[in-house]
């Protein structure tokens, strides 16, 4: 009996301690808290991320005074609430509040929104005054100097309507929009960035950033005589191109590939053929405000061994600039003509030159070269594109690469860190998710208007076509064609995605999918050193094979594609009766 109440004395003693450790615990597992009174004291109620309406004092509806926000979180609260989530005076929070009244929030909180104040390649801005106007918290991309200091007066929101997303039926390349909803928050920051930032389109990470790992990519002496010697001396082993690896904490930007989109300032060819072979193109790009990280949070100009010795063995002057202004895009998108096909390197040079002092969008690995006093480059740059007014509309110009140098296709090139799929390994794909927006009419409108998307070749190799996707693709609304897409080749996966209304309009995007270069596994059993053979079913992932047995396994191919797709606008009838589809207007 003794020994129950020496522990029970000892539980109330610690009641108070356990009650900190508790919030301690909450906080550290990611969990906002709201106080009953001031000062973090009274009741409490804990909440993950998620969103969440009060509708009694049970649940804490106009209870809180006091909030607990883990450091990285964000805690939006609102006054009001309905189905469709909160609204009314609002407030986002990314840190401890002793006191809601200040943003008077004192017993009327009736919505919260807790989630991470950053996902991958974004930041979130809060609500604060600018020019003597209401920005609303929103979605930034991530870089240094971010403003995040205390909100500014809440603002206001109207009521509503229940966000109900829109629902589409596909049928071969019709898809109808069975029932019109509206553009999700995650679809309209899409959407945003694609019109804002990078020329109407989202490249390879629209569905999900591409990791690249941890390991540098070696150079290889390929050339004459000396270069050979330089090779059986090991000095291939060397590392030239290293991942970019940013020293903000929580940051994890570096190790993957990314957008670059900024005014082209020079282009540039190599034709090396001596001690360090190299046929590359150089496309150097000032960035654009958001994009200025790639220079801002990338490696320093150094002067290595490696910078020192390829300047003098090229005659060129020993030194690094102070401070990079441009980031380098780079890949080599073919050596040599074959049969018919057109010179890529020189097709794309001529396009390059005449973007000089325009906008371009690239994407690839970002990275730097040692040899090139640690350059920031997106290399190999396997999508480039760009887009300008043209007589009747608009075109956009679209060009996918896998690099031509075989430099980055095998794991036995990369040292020194995880080893992913290499950077240029094909097949590479190229999607392209070109944002649209049409004006919603009445459902008899005579004069709706349409968009017609329509693809013209250029110049390709080693382009995967898929059978009978050579078909016109329509998205469709009460009979009416709202998009439509006119591929004229089997290069294209197409789809319609994150389509949704926003006030009178429909945006949305029109994905299409292409890929170039070859990857054929060439064995399904070899024999190392004698031993016994070594099995590797057919299907295999070259990454999921010891890479000592990688290129007896595979054969490997570069590949390109270029062409261009052109916007235009078309007047469109109704349908004379319901499933006839719609006319263009003669």
């Amino acid at each position: 009996m003794k020994k129950t109440i020496i522990a029970l004395s000892i539980i109330l003693l610690l009641r108070p301690l356990m009650a900190q450790d508790i919030q301690f615990y909450n906080q550290a597992n990611n969990s906002v808290i709201l106080y009953e009174h001031g000062n973090f004291s009274g009741q409490t109620k804990t909440f993950g991320v998620g969103t969440y309406r009060f509708t009694s004092s049970a649940d804490f509806n106009d209870l809180a005074s006091s909030i607990k926000v883990p450091a990285g979180f964000v805690a939006v609260i609102y006054e009001h609430a309905n189905e469709a989530g909160g609204y009314g005076t609002y407030v986002d929070l990314m840190e401890d509040c002793a006191d809601l009244s200040v943003y008077g929030f004192n017993d009327k909180t009736s919505y919260l929104s807790v989630f991470s104040a950053s996902k991958p390649g974004y930041a979130y801005v809060r609500g604060r005054m600018s020019n003597n106007q209401f920005v609303a918290g929103h979605w930034e991309r991530a870089r240094t100097g971010i403003d995040n200091s205390p909100p500014a007066t809440p603002s206001a929101l109207s009521p509503s309507a229940p966000a109900t997303p829109s629902v589409l039926s596909v049928s071969g390349p019709t898809t109808i929009i069975t029932s019109l909803g509206v553009q999700t928050p995650d679809a309209q920051i899409l959407w945003e960035k694609a019109m804002n930032d990078q020329m109407g389109i989202i490249g390879n990470d629209y569905r999900k950033i591409e990791k690249i790992g941890t390991a540098a990519f070696e150079r290889e002496f390929t050339g004459n005589n000396g270069a050979k010697v330089a090779d059986a001396l090991g000095l291939s082993h060397i590392n030239f191109w290293f991942p970019q690896k940013r020293s903000i904490p929580g940051d994890n930007r570096s190790l993957y590939k990314r957008t670059l989109h900024g005014i082209v300032t020079s282009y540039a060819q190599e034709n090396g053929a001596d001690w360090l072979p190299d046929y590359d193109v150089h496309v150097n790009i000032k960035p654009s405000p958001k994009f200025e990280y790639l220079l801002k949070d990338a490696a320093l100009p150094n002067l290595s061994k490696l910078t020192e010795i390829g300047q003098k063995i090229k005659g060129e002057t020993v030194g690094c600039p102070s401070v990079f202004t441009t980031v380098e895009a780079e890949i080599a998108p073919d050596y040599w003509p074959k049969g018919d096909r057109l010179f890529a390197r020189s097709v794309f040079a001529d396009m390059c030159l005449k973007r000089v002092g325009a906008e371009m969008c690239v994407y690839g690995p970002w990275i730097y070269d040692a040899g090139h006093c640690d350059q920031p480059e997106i290399h190999p740059a396997e999508q480039f594109w760009w887009n300008e007014n043209v007589s009747g509309g608009k075109k956009y110009s679209l060009n996918v690469f896998c690099d031509a140098s075989r430099r980055f296709w095998w794991r036995d090139q990369m040292d020194d860190g995880v080893k992913l799929k290499p950077w240029g390994a094909p097949p590479i794909k190229g999607v392209f998710a070109i944002a649209f927006e049409i004006i919603l009419g009445a459902e008899t409108a005579v004069n709706q208007v349409s968009k017609k998307f329509e693809a013209s070749y250029i110049d390709h190799y080693n382009l995967i076509e898929y059978p009978g996707a050579d078909q016109t693709y329509k998205l469709m609304y009460q009979n009416q064609v709202l998009v439509s897409f006119i591929p004229h080749n089997n290069a294209f996966k197409v789809s319609f995605e994150n389509v949704g209304k926003v006030g009178n309009k429909v945006r949305g995007f029109l994905v299409i999918e292409t890929s170039v270069g070859k990857c054929t596994q060439i064995a399904t059993s070899i024999s190392v050193n004698g031993a016994n053979n070594i099995n590797i079913p057919a299907g295999t992932s070259p990454e999921a094979v010891p890479e000592s047995i990688e290129r007896q396994v595979f054969k490997k191919e570069e590949g390109y594609y270029l062409f261009s797709i052109l916007e235009t606008n078309v007047t469109v009838r109704p349908a004379n009766n319901a499933g006839a589809g719609v006319k263009e207007k003669q």
